[in-house]
């Protein structure tokens, strides 16, 4: 699990920090990190470094603006289209308003609430999160393992490869971008169905969907394009002819 928590009183934020850790001891719920904070564009920079689908615990009154969790969550969703958000606020009168932002949040919990029954609403969060997880694994990963990072998504969710700066790449998957270092040489090998299309590119063959010949890019399925080198375009052009 990836958990942020965005909360602002910071009492209240090592409280929420602290059951979050006590239901993941107790349940044995495994997490990658728990990400606390009172700044928003943190968790935005992050996001894209996550390993894993993400939880987001955020409340609504940040910094005496009584809306801004819930403009966050709206920029959280331009970058994560399937993490869970939960606001945990004092303001739990903005349930009823809260789909006019379509951010789909799973629940409110009151921080007014008696501690058994926060904690009890969190427990649930944390295990309806886990159950998710576990209903959506994948039986075909595909997973990059170096020194520098652990990466695990679904193959089929895998679009692209590129390189972004020395010994940096990103992946680019149907939901999400993810940074981590390593080299395409190296990626190149872990799945016959990624195809080195371009010195900077790797791309997954089952996302093509046609060959431009003229400009030379590949189109993939979400209307992307990317480069094709010189010496593969016969192969590019093969492939997606079926020969």
């Amino acid at each position: 699990m990836s958990i942020f928590i965005l909360e602002d009183d910071i009492i209240q934020a090592a409280q929420l920090r602290s059951v979050v850790e006590k239901i993941s001891e107790q349940f044995q719920l495994p997490f990658d990190f728990i990400h606390v904070t009172s700044k928003y564009e943190e968790i935005i920079e992050k996001i894209p470094l996550t390993n894993f689908v993400p939880i987001y615990f955020l409340d609504i009154e940040i910094k005496g603006e009584e809306r801004k969790g819930l403009q966050v969550a709206q920029e959280i969703r331009k970058h994560d289209t399937q993490g869970i958000i939960v606001f945990v606020t004092t303001h739990a009168n903005f349930a009823p308003i809260s789909y006019q932002y379509m951010v789909s949040a799973l629940t409110f919990i009151d921080k007014g609430l008696p501690n058994d029954e926060r904690n009890q609403l969190m427990t649930q969060c944390l295990l309806h999160y886990q159950a998710l997880n576990q209903t959506k694994m994948p039986t075909d990963d595909f997973i990059i393992e170096n020194r520098h990072t652990t990466v695990r998504v679904p193959f089929e969710t895998v679009v692209y490869i590129m390189t972004d700066g020395p010994h940096r790449l990103t992946l680019v998957t149907t939901n999400r971008n993810i940074h981590f270092y390593g080299t395409l040489k190296e990626i190149e090998k872990i799945d016959d169905r990624l195809l080195r299309c371009h010195q900077s590119y790797l791309v997954n063959t089952e996302q093509i969907s046609a060959y431009d010949a003229a400009r030379k890019n590949i189109v993939l399925k979400n209307k992307e394009t990317i480069p094709v080198s010189r010496r593969m375009g016969k192969t590019v052009r093969q492939l997606v002819k079926g020969e």
